[in-house]
């Protein structure tokens, strides 16, 4: 497996990789049938984000809903 440095920020990246694992940026491998929700999110409007952060930010949002229903049901349970 041969390693390239990432045109956007260098980092070592495998010629197999969709993209590199410190910014994102699109590998040169082609993406599997699809490309998956991951690859197709990742590249919305020219942007790219890294699996990582979509992670985080998918998470973010679960926990937000999670304690918005807990405060709407004390919320509600007080009345």
């Amino acid at each position: 497996m041969a390693l390239i440095p990432c045109p956007a920020c260098t980092r070592q990246v495998s010629v197999q990789a969709f993209a590199c694992p410190g910014c994102g940026h699109p590998g040169q491998a082609t993406p599997p049938a699809g490309g998956g929700v991951a690859r197709m999110l990742g590249s919305v409007a020219g942007t790219y984000i890294s699996t990582t952060t979509l992670a985080s930010l998918v998470l973010g949002v679960v926990m937000f809903v999670c304690v918005a229903a807990v405060l709407i049901t004390l919320i509600l349970k007080s009345h």
